[in-house]
């Protein structure tokens, strides 16, 4: 074999190439070793993990004693900031150690505010859900259902959580945000019943109709096509259901009318025309006496007779101005009757409520107001408990205690609603304390 060829410098390529080699490995671990001494928090004190652990401190001690979703969302931010100062601590660090122990404290942290922006969330989604009501009964439903998820999440945070204060502030409001949507759930099941009904008696008033041929088969009729329209009045406003029935009582309240006018004509003018004054003499007389099934019946009959009487008689001129005034007056005497059955429901339901061990109230029902006043005795009773459960700091008896109120109140509030009378509530020394307005 021949000779290695040389350089013309007289350095073979080998021994250059090793020789470069060489020098390239000891510059980079040079250069390494340089970049690791420089990472922060490698050398000497670390000024990096103070901070860090100054700042979170801070931040959840903020929103500790000052809980806002603002100061959670705040708190998250700046834990996300403290964990990305953190990683910047190399694994070479005689700080490492510390800082993982630190990075973990922070990340369960950072799960615990997580745990309460989820009900949050729930909340958020709930309420935009309410926005430009009325609603359907299944909307009603799926916020309601949505408000007790936010809520049991809720009542899963402990107290060694950071954003406990603020769960508990929101557990009362979400609360009381679900006891709103129930109530609006009621009344928008209740529109629905009641709209049913009266489809229900318009389908059996329209099959009267088509077989009426007496005084007694129109009667009843009438009878269904009232039944249709009260149950179109018992629609509470303000839901979907109200919509219906306006455009039903459209239909409805000619048919009523209708109704009204079609007799059978079975008896002479004369004796039509006096069987009608000597009836509507007599509902006269049982509405003075608030005897309102009496009037209402006695009306309808007046109504029947006058609708008789044939044309080109003497009593057809007197005919329809009499249906018209006997229909005025049966109106106010359904109107009566049902406000007697609103004041016997409150009789009884404010009976039930004020009953009690001490006894919890006294009352007065009218037809224009309903006053209720709150015992001596059970006012101190209830003062009493409230102390005690805040010097033992006891959250389950205040809870409870405050569950009892609000079912006084929310039942109050709900025989104001159901009678549509205003309720007054005083307290022992008669000074107005809450005032329900009824429909």
């Amino acid at each position: 074999m021949g000779a290695t060829p040389h350089s013309e410098s007289g350095f073979d390529r080998p021994s250059l190439t090793l020789a470069l080699v060489t020098l390239s490995a000891g510059v980079l671990a040079l250069l390494g070793a340089s970049w690791a001494l420089t990472r922060p928090c490698v050398l000497g004190s670390c000024e990096r993990l103070q901070r860090v652990e100054e700042m979170s401190g801070e931040t959840l001690q903020e929103l500790t004693e000052s809980p806002s979703t603002d100061a959670l969302s705040e708190a998250q931010q700046q834990l996300e900031a403290a964990r990305r100062q953190l990683d910047g601590i190399p694994p070479w660090s005689r700080h490492h150690r510390r800082s993982r122990r630190l990075l973990d404290r922070l990340e369960g942290r950072s799960q615990q505010l997580q745990a309460a922006r989820s009900p949050l969330g729930l909340a958020y989604q709930a309420a935009l859900l309410s926005q430009n009501p009325p609603h359907s009964i299944e909307e009603w439903q799926e916020m309601e259902r949505l408000w007790l998820d936010a809520i049991a999440e809720l009542e899963t945070i402990d107290p060694e959580n950071p954003a406990y204060p603020l769960a508990r502030a929101k557990l009362s409001e979400y609360r009381d945000n679900l006891a709103a949507v129930q109530q609006r759930a009621i009344l928008e099941r209740r529109g629905q019943e009641q709209v049913e009904a009266a489809q229900l008696a318009a389908e059996v008033a329209r099959t009267q109709e088509g077989q009426a041929r007496d005084l007694e088969t129109w009667q009843e009729t009438y009878a269904s096509w009232r039944n249709a329209v009260g149950a179109l009045m018992r629609v509470p406003p303000q839901t979907t259901a109200q919509r219906d029935a306006r455009q039903l009582f459209q239909s409805y309240g000619p048919q009523l009318m209708s109704s009204e006018q079609r007799h059978r004509q079975e008896q002479a003018a004369q004796t039509l025309h006096q069987q009608g004054l000597r009836l509507a003499d007599e509902a006269r007389v049982a509405q003075d006496a608030q005897q309102w099934d009496t009037a209402i019946a006695k009306w309808q009959q007046a109504i029947a007779y006058m609708q008789q009487i044939p044309e080109n008689t003497a009593y057809s001129d007197q005919r329809r101005p009499l249906i018209q005034g006997y229909t005025n007056a049966l109106v106010q005497a359904i109107a009566q009757q049902q406000i007697s059955e609103a004041m016997n429901r409150a009789q009884a339901d404010l009976q039930r409520l004020c009953n009690g061990a001490p006894q919890i109230c006294e009352y007065e029902v009218r037809r224009d107001r309903l006053q209720v006043k709150l015992l001596p005795e059970y006012v101190s009773r209830v003062q009493e408990l409230d102390r005690q459960a805040n010097r033992q700091n006891n959250e389950a008896a205040q809870q409870q205690l405050n569950q009892h109120v609000r079912r006084l109140i929310d039942g109050l509030e709900l025989v104001s609603l159901n009678t549509g009378i205003r309720l007054t509530v005083l307290d022992p020394d008669g000074e107005e304390v809450a005032r329900f307005a009824g429909n």
